[in-house]
């Protein structure tokens, strides 16, 4: 137990073999997984696989199979919230749907500018106007991610402002490409940009740089967020971390507790994770 949280390693594990090498490995690692998720598995299905963190002697016994089989694990860290703990949570980190994930393609593809972004690898930046957007994407969609952009529809826009949340302002429309009719849409642009999260958050950087030209790396994210208290005194109920992450090199949408209180009462859909202050 640390801090009253329980503290569990999640292990992602794609296995490239057959099922007898995926089964050999999880008998071999039972005695150490997170026992409340053992109760209906008898083999895991390609990955998932919790392993307690508090027992190095599994994760060591995991990565050494491994390692002799010649698989690659991505090993992350999950942390289990009490009940209690969870009522006492300040800040989250918001999640919302990503209609151009499966495409392939950002808002920039569309013709939206940015000013500032790297000309090589297209990090950062400032948007320059409305976002361009294929309408198929966000007819169906009244809060999402268009890459790097969040857009949300004219009644959340309305929500957010009638409870007075602080931090998002919405200047810029969303339009379709072609000209196209569309919903009524706003970008939620955010504008307070945390300090650097804790060097406890466990952040691995990429081998090889996005770019040659630019050497911009990729900031992988392996553990839940974390800040030291203090660095949160000036936040606002939606804020950006300094910290570009994860493949599409966003930076985390880090809200308020009263964010996900409002959201949760008008039935706005989004994922919200707890943010570590320490």
């Amino acid at each position: 137990m640390k801090g009253g949280m329980v503290m569990i390693r999640k292990t992602a594990v794609t296995i490239i073999g057959t099922k007898d090498i995926q089964t050999e490995i999880f008998e071999q690692i039972k005695p150490y997984l997170y026992e409340p998720e053992l109760k209906n598995m008898s083999v895991p299905d390609f990955g998932n696989l919790r392993l307690i963190l508090e027992d190095q002697t599994g994760v060591d016994l995991f990565m050494r199979i491994c390692d002799e089989k010649g698989l690659h694990p991505r090993v992350t860290q999950w942390v289990k919230y009490t009940a209690a703990e969870k009522k006492k949570v300040e800040y989250y980190s918001m999640h919302v749907s990503d209609p151009l994930e499966l495409e392939g393609t950002n808002a920039a593809s569309y013709g939206t500018q940015y000013e500032g972004r790297c000309e090589y690898c297209g990090l950062g930046g400032r948007l320059a106007g409305d976002v361009l957007v294929d309408r198929k994407f966000v007819r169906k969609h009244k809060i999402g991610c268009l890459y790097p952009d969040i857009y949300v529809s004219a009644e959340i826009k309305a929500i957010i402002e009638g409870e007075g949340l602080t931090g998002v302002s919405f200047e810029h429309r969303v339009r379709d490409y072609k000209g196209r009719e569309l919903p009524e849409l706003y970008v939620m642009s955010i504008h307070n940009v945390l300090p650097p999260m804790s060097d406890a958050t466990w952040l691995i950087e990429d081998v090889d740089p996005w770019n040659k030209e630019c050497g911009h790396h990729t900031l992988f994210l392996h553990s839940d967020v974390q800040y030291e208290r203090e660095k949160l005194s000036g936040a606002k109920d939606f804020n950006l971390s300094k910290e570009y992450v994860n493949n599409y090199r966003m930076q985390e949408i880090i809200v308020s507790a009263r964010v996900r209180e409002v959201f949760k009462k008008h039935k706005i859909y989004a994922g919200f994770f707890p943010v570590a202050l320490l």
